[in-house]
């Protein structure tokens, strides 16, 4: 009887170790924070995902996509000032011309000057040496900078003249001719033409003068001056005038004026 009565209690008290096992297993493990679920869920059971909507801002992180780019830095903007520029096609501005150089004399010597033409009421036309002379210097009055042509210059010398300054009586289209040619080169230094000299010519056949006929010989030199300091070859010639008046009342004009070295 007493065998019995301790089977029982063994048999109870593995019953109650057995009960007391089973609730260490299944209700202990949730006490460290290890083991359980989610707070408010059930034991096991995953919560269902958040549907994404079309309302929600994309996530830019999650889709992948690279972060704007910082802005530059002092650094890298100065090494770009730095690196030359590289040849494009547009067009750049004309060079500025250089101002026109001023020629440096020695000391003691003077700037050639243009040409003077002769005021015809200032000449003294009963003289027939200066008539020839003021004819000369007006048929030399070449400026690049105020004159369109060298016919110009040629308009001047009328004035002394007996017929138009074209007629076959005188040379002077040689003469213009001759600077019309260079024209172009006159013209890009502004040049005018210097008068070296007018120097008369006389030999001892020359024909005496009478009241109403007269001849007069010259040399001419003259020099073309640019006022960028740019000069010509010297340009000599000479000439031969014949002058006339209907009385020793009447002016003297020129009725000829021939170069032999006007057609070259």
């Amino acid at each position: 009887m007493t065998r019995s009565r301790s089977s029982l209690l063994l048999v109870a008290a593995a019953a109650v170790l057995a009960v007391v096992g089973l609730l260490l297993v299944f209700g202990g493990g949730g006490d460290d924070g290890d083991g359980g679920g989610p707070p408010g869920g059930a034991a096991g059971v995953a919560p269902s995902p958040v549907e994404s909507t079309d309302l929600d801002p994309p996530d830019d992180a999650a889709a992948g996509s690279e972060p704007p780019a910082a802005p530059p830095t002092d650094a890298a903007t100065s090494d770009a000032a730095d690196e030359p520029l590289e040849p494009s096609d547009t067009p750049t501005a004309q060079p500025t011309p250089a101002p026109r150089q001023t020629p440096t004399l020695p000391p003691g010597m003077r700037q050639p000057e243009p040409v003077v033409v002769p005021d015809p009421a200032a000449v003294d036309d009963a003289d027939p040496t200066a008539v020839a002379v003021a004819a000369l210097t007006a048929a030399y009055s070449f400026d690049a900078a105020s004159d369109a042509s060298a016919e110009d210059a040629m308009a001047r010398v009328q004035a002394w003249l007996a017929a138009p300054h074209d007629d076959a009586a005188y040379d002077l289209d040689g003469l213009r001719q001759d600077v019309q040619r260079d024209w172009e080169q006159w013209a890009q230094h502004q040049a005018f033409a210097s008068i070296n000299a007018i120097d008369p010519h006389t030999t001892d056949v020359d024909t005496p003068d009478t009241a109403t006929r007269a001849e007069r010989r010259f040399y001419v030199r003259m020099t073309p001056i640019g006022r960028d300091a740019w000069n010509g070859p010297l340009v000599e010639h000479q000439w031969f005038a014949f002058l006339a008046r209907a009385s020793a009342a009447e002016p003297w004009r020129i009725v000829e004026l021939q170069t032999p070295l006007a057609h070259r």
